[in-house]
Parts: C-alpha cells; sequence; structure tokens
C-alpha cells in the first residue's frame, strides 16, 4: 500500500510539475525586450509632403479580423478565414489610401501571430500606404494563449502583437510605457494577459518636431481605465510643456455607454486645460462620430486630442469606407502646425 502511495504522490506531483513548465513556457516571449519598442524601416522614405496639413489617422485593427474580434467578448463564436483576413487588409488599406494618411497611430495589430496566419500586419500597411518609417510597440508576446478558452482549435496559440505608428516623417525618438493592470487579476490570468500601453514618438516635421501619443486603455475594468487615463493625460501635459502633441488611440471610454460606470474615464481628458478634442464636445455623442461596433456603429471608443496653442484642427471624419475590415471604424483628422 505505501508502494502505491508513493506512486501516486510521484504521479501527481510529477504532473504539477508538468503543467507549471507548459504553462511557462506558454507564457514565455519570443522576442527580447530591446525588440519590444523599435524604430523600423520599410524601404527609402519619400521626401515629406509640403503641403502644411497633416493628415493623422487612428486606427484600431483588431488584427483585421473584422467582426470576430467583437464577437469574442459576447462569447459568439465567429473564426476568420486566412481569406477573410486577407479581404479585410485589403478593404482597410483601400480605406486608408483614400485618405492618404501622413501618420497612421494603429492598435491591435499582430507581427506574427497564429491568429492572423503569419501576416506582419505592420509591414503590410506601410507598404500598401507608402509609409516608410515605423516605429513598433510591443503588449502581447507568448508562445501560446490559451484564449478563447473553448473551442480548442479557436485559441489564438503564438501571439506576437503590439501597437504602431507609421510615418512620412522621420522618427527622432520612440518609447514604450507600460500602464496600470488590473489589480484583481489572478496570477494565471496575468501570465497570459496582453500590456496596455502609451506609445510615443517624436517626429521631424521640417524644422519642428511633433509628438504622436498612441494608446490602447482597459476595455474592461473602470478603475484601472481611470488610473490609465490619468497616467497618460499626465505625459501628454509633460511633452505638451516643449512641442506641439497628438494624442490618439482607443480609449475605451464612451459618453452614451451608461454601463461604463460614471464618471466616464473620458471625461478626464475632456476637462484638459492643455488639450482639446479633435471632434467638438458637443459632437461625440452624434452617430457620425461612432466607432464601434463597425457594422451598427453605436459608441465612440476612438479618439484624437491635440494641443490648440501648437496645431489647428482643419478636418475630422470617421472612415466608414473602412467596412467591418476590424470591429472599429478608423478616425481621421487633418491638423497643421502653428
Amino acid at each position: 500500500m505505501g508502494n502505491f502511495i508513493k506512486i501516486g504522490w510521484g504521479v501527481l506531483v510529477g504532473g504539477v510539475a508538468l503543467i507549471g513548465l507548459l504553462i511557462l513556457w506558454a507564457s514565455s516571449g519570443r522576442e527580447s525586450l530591446e525588440n519590444y519598442a523599435r524604430v523600423v524601416s520599410y524601404g527609402d522614405a519619400p521626401l515629406p509632403p509640403r503641403d502644411p496639413t497633416l493628415t493623422l489617422v487612428s486606427y484600431n485593427i483588431g488584427y483585421l479580423s473584422g467582426l470576430a474580434n467583437a464577437a469574442l467578448e459576447t462569447d459568439v463564436e465567429v473564426s476568420a478565414s486566412r481569406a477573410s483576413f486577407d479581404a479585410n487588409q485589403k478593404m482597410a488599406i483601400a480605406a486608408l489610401q483614400a485618405v492618404n494618411p501622413d501618420i497612421l497611430a494603429v492598435q491591435e495589430v499582430d507581427l506574427d501571430a497564429r491568429r492572423s496566419y503569419g501576416v506582419n500586419q505592420v509591414e503590410a500597411l506601410a507598404q500598401g500606404l507608402g509609409l516608410a518609417n515605423g516605429a513598433i510597440a510591443i503588449n502581447w508576446d507568448k508562445r501560446y494563449v490559451p484564449f478563447p478558452y473553448w473551442p480548442l482549435t479557436q485559441q489564438f496559440g503564438r501571439t506576437l502583437s503590439g501597437q504602431a505608428i507609421l510615418s512620412r516623417f522621420p522618427i527622432q525618438n520612440h518609447e514604450r510605457h507600460v500602464l496600470d493592470r488590473v489589480a484583481g487579476n489572478n496570477w494565471l490570468y496575468n501570465a497570459f494577459y496582453l500590456d496596455r500601453l502609451a506609445q510615443v514618438v517624436e517626429l521631424g516635421v521640417g524644422e519642428q518636431t511633433l509628438v504622436v501619443i498612441n494608446v490602447h486603455l482597459e476595455a474592461f475594468d473602470h478603475p484601472t481605465r481611470q488610473k490609465q487615463t490619468e497616467y497618460v493625460l499626465n505625459l501628454a501635459e509633460t511633452y505638451a510643456e516643449d512641442y506641439p502633441v497628438v494624442l490618439l488611440g482607443d480609449f475605451n471610454s464612451s459618453l452614451n455607454r451608461p454601463e461604463e460606470g460614471e464618471p466616464f474615464t473620458i471625461q478626464t481628458l475632456l476637462a484638459s486645460e492643455v488639450f482639446a478634442p479633435v471632434v467638438p464636445f458637443e459632437a461625440l455623442t452624434a452617430p457620425a462620430q461612432f466607432t464601434f461596433p463597425s457594422n451598427q456603429p453605436q459608441y465612440k471608443l476612438d479618439y484624437g486630442f491635440y494641443t490648440p496653442e501648437t496645431l489647428e484642427v482643419i478636418a475630422t471624419q470617421v472612415l466608414t469606407s473602412a467596412g467591418t475590415a476590424s470591429d472599429h471604424l478608423p478616425l481621421m483628422m487633418q491638423l497643421q502646425l502653428r
């Protein structure tokens, strides 16, 4: 009997150790930490346009999975085939080509992920839009992501994803700021969870430096998103002491979504005395400004803010021509340096 007990304990301990090793392997990354914030080049950069108007676009591309990304949040199984990804990429690039952006900030973009068939989506966007200067900030680097939990065939698996800024203008500096995590999440959840980031680039626009801050804030926990919003605002206002600044991205907050909980975290930014929204406050709840979900937009989650002392807004537009390439619609803004 004693031998059976010893064998049983040995099997149990061995099984636990094996599971622990699998978790350690799966949650580890393939990239070195030095590569988590890097500047890249996609060929020779053409001369920047002389037009004083700068066209910027913020776009959560949802790894170009269409509405499958939104479906994951509602437990509706939607799988995206390779053909769907290719079609979504083509549709997204066509919509962006129509406005010919000088600067593109994207969130939820895959660099090498099983879920998006290993396509480097940053490179595809850069080549499709002729934007040779890039900055990449990695926020999800796992050998295997066990999500969605069921069915197993739909799990993300190998994932390398993040945020990126593409530009016609040279990148002078690039920083990656990791934001607060949800305090109540358990260790296993955190082992596989993505980082929320503020990505900062300094661009040489003629003789001036323009700072662009690209963010993707917490989607599900209000207190954490509030902390992140406050951090991002402080960061942006610090840069604004010396430079014109554009703050844009997916803020995951909408003034017409009561379930978010009040005060709405986006109100922290709207109350800033240094920044102004590119869309006037009174228009933020107009249906024409809604960016999510892309098939039937009901909420504005994607914003742009700017420093009115150093920048002027010329025009803004939600690009509905992007269709359902992502679960978000892109936000275009045209600005001029003062």
